[in-house]
């Protein structure tokens, strides 16, 4: 699937990317394979589903483990990839003769990674997978399936489901991206800004939160199916639900503030970008207008910091504690809070007004998996109990994709755990900031060497250095 939708588009069917990311990938899966003491994993994209007493039903989420071998659109329901130690991986291919949906054909331009088998019929893939699948196997118990198990027919006596061990490998390597899944982010990232660029447009032109959403799945080439995850627009109040979900139709008497929240997806990987926007008019700029202003302009410098500070082996969770010991400058320096940075930072009142961790992995899954587990043998890192939302607890390495995306909003069901008495709290300024809901910025960056490349400024560089609005 090839998107022309800038010139700087990265084109990543190359064969020195598709190369060593299948090298890279056969050598992970062989590896947690013999670790595990398996002959043969499944990899089962699984089955589509029906809502309740209907005949319609969610769009299809393929397995994400599938995912780093064909892209989506390939991963059809009920196909299945066959992985063996030091043999080539077998794709049997549902191709069903239907004239309700259409069907892509078999990805046969992957052939020289994957020995490609084709079935018309969902019994004779069955089949087929349970022989193959004991021929490799010294033991059934040497079997193990992977994926969503919707039906017991999907597997055989003895057969593991989804074993723990085998998960936990899995998870923990998926963190380090190939070039192939980098180059693949770039391009997610790129839909994602010209999205973005759109929808601050919209929103400058007066437009609702529906049709900011509508200008953003134009620009960036999507429809909903193909979104990443569902995007988060919001305007003025809205912006203080961290995952606001109703796009209203109608605009706001008076337009404060916009918060968009939207990606990419490209391939199967996912770009998670965060912008906020204050409606200026010169003619009626007002006080409370100009704080929010510089909160703005202090929370992205405040992101920039954030980012200068990652870096290989660094401890997330340290990351987390400099975002709320900076929060709370902020905080004091607009007269938000009556009280030290020191003391708003000891005494967690700024965690009233950030509740959220300060990003997460990215890649197949916008919220991607392994970011708590310090071990490829499944040994966790639970997040401290005052920072519960934190996603991403383990040592930073080279190559993982990470999200960084500081808040402050002004949250009424959390401000209410706070006395009106209690002095600390500008309470007459943060009730007048309300109808702004609150800010986000949120970048992706992949960790090197030193320092990070950061995709997301990147693709909106490269996006303006093209001319597109």
């Amino acid at each position: 699937m090839q998107r022309n939708f800038m010139n700087s588009y990265t084109e990543i069917d190359t064969p020195a990317l598709l190369n060593e990311h299948y090298e890279i990938i056969q050598d992970r899966w062989d590896q947690a394979l013999t670790a595990c003491q398996l002959d043969v994993v499944i990899l089962h994209a699984g089955a589509a589903r029906f809502y309740f007493e209907d005949d319609q039903g969610p769009r299809f989420q393929p397995n994400p483990h599938l995912l780093q071998w064909i892209p989506p659109e390939y991963a059809v329901a009920n196909s299945c990839l066959l992985l063996s130690p030091g043999q080539k991986p077998c794709l049997l291919f549902y191709q069903p003769e239907d004239y309700w949906h259409a069907t892509p054909a078999a990805p046969e331009h992957l052939s020289t990674y994957l020995d490609i088998k084709v079935f018309p019929t969902h019994g004779a893939l069955q089949t087929y997978c349970a022989d193959h699948a004991h021929k490799c196997a010294t033991d059934p118990k040497g079997i193990a399936f992977i994926g969503e198990v919707t039906d017991q027919t999907q597997l055989q006596s003895n057969w593991q489901a989804n074993p723990p061990q085998l998960i936990h490998r899995a998870h923990f390597a998926r963190a380090k991206k190939t070039e192939y899944e980098l180059a693949a982010m770039r391009n997610a990232s790129q839909m994602g800004a010209l999205g973005h660029n759109a929808a601050a447009q919209c929103f400058t032109d007066g437009g609702s939160e529906f049709d900011v959403h509508m200008a953003y799945l134009t620009a960036s080439a999507q429809n909903e199916n193909e979104l990443p995850y569902g995007n988060i627009v919001a305007q003025n109040e809205n912006a203080a639900f961290l995952h606001y979900q109703l796009q209203k139709r109608e605009c706001a008497a008076v337009q404060h503030s916009l918060l968009i929240d939207a990606g990419g997806a490209f391939r199967g990987y996912a770009s998670d970008i965060t912008r906020t926007y204050l409606k200026t008019d010169a003619n009626t700029t007002n006080e409370t207008d100009s704080v929010f202003l510089e909160l703005l302009e202090r929370m992205q410098t405040h992101q920039d910091k954030l980012i200068a500070a990652i870096a290989p082996e660094q401890n997330y969770v340290a990351l987390q504690q400099l975002m709320h010991q900076q929060l709370a400058h902020i905080l004091v320096d607009t007269n938000i809070l009556r009280c030290s940075a020191t003391e708003a930072f000891e005494s967690h009142l700024t965690e009233a007004f950030c509740p959220h961790g300060l990003g997460h992995l990215l890649g197949l899954q916008v919220h991607d998996v392994g970011g708590q587990q310090i071990s490829a043998t499944g040994d966790l890192q639970p997040p401290p109990e005052n920072y519960p939302s934190l996603r991403f607890t383990r040592p930073i390495t080279q190559d993982m994709v990470l999200t960084v995306e500081p808040g402050v909003y002004f949250i009424p069901a959390l401000l209410s755990n706070y006395q009106a008495e209690d002095r600390r709290f500008n309470w007459a300024l943060i009730e007048s900031l309300k109808c702004y809901g609150g800010i986000r910025i949120e970048d992706n960056v992949r960790v090197l060497t030193t320092g990070v490349e950061n995709l997301t400024r990147d693709a909106f560089a490269a996006i303006q250095s093209e001319g597109h609005k």
